[in-house]
């Protein structure tokens, strides 16, 4: 199992502290399994990190944190990236196209958000009162 909730009888010398989240680099399934455990072991997680919520983010950080550790963060000493206008451009819109395709409903929101950007800016110009008297 490469999530483990370590107890204080299963800890050895090579594990962590006792309560340390075990999850390998990468590992989406270990995660979840790891959030999973929240209502199996709820009193235990209660009382070793004070509240369900602060597990779940310990979870994530482990997540995160090996992540970081194995390929220093974001950034890649051995594979620079250069971010142009272009690969920022591309990047936007793949984004953009994944976002609509596991959202559907969401395109049609933007559009309709914009729509009404659209009209309350033609109302606010052609029905402004101004206070202020206008320069001779």
């Amino acid at each position: 199992m490469s999530a483990v909730l370590e107890s204080n009888a299963a800890a050895t010398q090579e594990s962590p502290a006792p309560g340390a989240i075990q999850i390998r680099e990468g590992d989406w399934k270990a995660y979840l399994h790891s959030i999973s455990q929240c209502k199996a072991n709820k009193s235990i997680i209660i009382e070793q990190y004070g509240s369900i919520a602060a597990y779940q983010r310990a979870c994530a950080l482990a997540y995160l944190g090996r992540r970081a550790q194995l390929h220093g963060g974001v950034c890649s000493n051995r594979h620079p990236h250069i971010m142009t206008p272009q690969f920022i451009a591309d990047l936007e819109s793949s984004n953009r196209a994944a976002r609509y395709a596991r959202y559907p409903w969401l395109r049609a929101l933007m559009n309709l958000l914009a729509e009404i950007e659209l009209i309350q800016d033609q109302i606010s110009t052609t029905n402004v009162i101004t206070l202020v008297p206008a320069a001779k």
